[in-house]
């Protein structure tokens, strides 16, 4: 009985050895901006620029280690690691830096991508919502337009929308944000009266029949409101408005039967 006991305790050790021997081997390195705990030499977990964390089998099938760098196997580019993390300098130089690069990849032009990156340089070093650029872009749905997403410390992001003209000067804008819920119903309200036959007839249900979704990331109000009001012909119909706003500004107002 003492026997197996023994030989019980024995595997119990050799397991609890094994697990902090190879817990002991796992490295974190700083590879490009992001951080990366290797094991041996696969990678075991990735947290990449933006916040998000990948592990386990999508990081080991996508994500290659040679010991020195690691590589996507859709990409072609290597990023090297170290063991030194980058300064805040480093990080934004980094991140600011890629539109040069490949302007066209973000729809500008080269003056243009020079401007956003003094652009996007400025506002991670004096901006807290914009701790780390995510994305920026030349818009293609709204004209001489230029949007910038980034995260906060917390990784929650949000949406600049920056025109030319304040891209070029430098003009700092502070992120778009959704409005109150009252103020988003009345604006809706205001645009979905204007757009009807007989505005005089206009009646929304505002209480019981509104509603309200902000979405911080872009700055939006998703407003729906039921509503009666009479057709050319004087005849009364039922109707559902919807309304997206972005920093109070109306960019789509629809309406549908019901």
């Amino acid at each position: 009985m003492n026997l197996i006991y023994n030989m019980g305790a024995k595997y119990l050790v050799l397991i609890i050895l094994l697990f902090v021997s190879t817990s002991a081997n796992a490295t974190t390195l700083t590879c490009g901006l992001k951080k990366v705990t290797v094991q041996g030499n696969q990678i075991t977990k990735i947290e990449h620029e933006d916040g998000t964390v990948h592990t386990g089998s999508s990081v080991s099938k996508n994500w290659i280690y040679d010991g020195t760098s690691i590589k996507h196997r859709l990409l072609d580019k290597s990023i090297s690691c170290g063991n030194k993390p980058k300064s805040r300098g480093e990080i934004i130089d980094e991140l600011s830096g890629k539109f040069t690069e490949k302007p066209s990849l973000y729809g500008m032009n080269q003056q243009e991508a020079e401007q956003m990156k003094a652009y996007t340089t400025n506002l991670m070093k004096t901006d807290s919502a914009c701790h780390l650029l995510v994305d920026a872009a030349k818009s293609t749905s709204r004209k001489g337009m230029f949007y910038v997403d980034c995260n906060d410390k917390s990784s929650n992001t949000k949406r600049y929308w920056v025109s030319e003209n304040e891209l070029k000067q430098g003009i700092a804008k502070k992120a778009t944000a959704p409005i109150s819920e009252s103020l988003a119903k009345e604006i809706c309200s205001q645009e979905l009266k204007k757009r009807t036959n007989n505005p005089s007839t206009y009646d929304p249900s505002l209480i019981l029949g509104a509603s309200n979704r902000a979405i911080e990331r872009t700055g939006r109000n998703v407003v729906e409101i039921e509503f009666k009001a009479s057709n050319a012909f004087g005849v009364e119909g039922k109707y559902i408005g919807r309304c997206i706003l972005e920093g109070g500004a109306p960019i789509e107002v629809t309406i549908r039967d019901r």
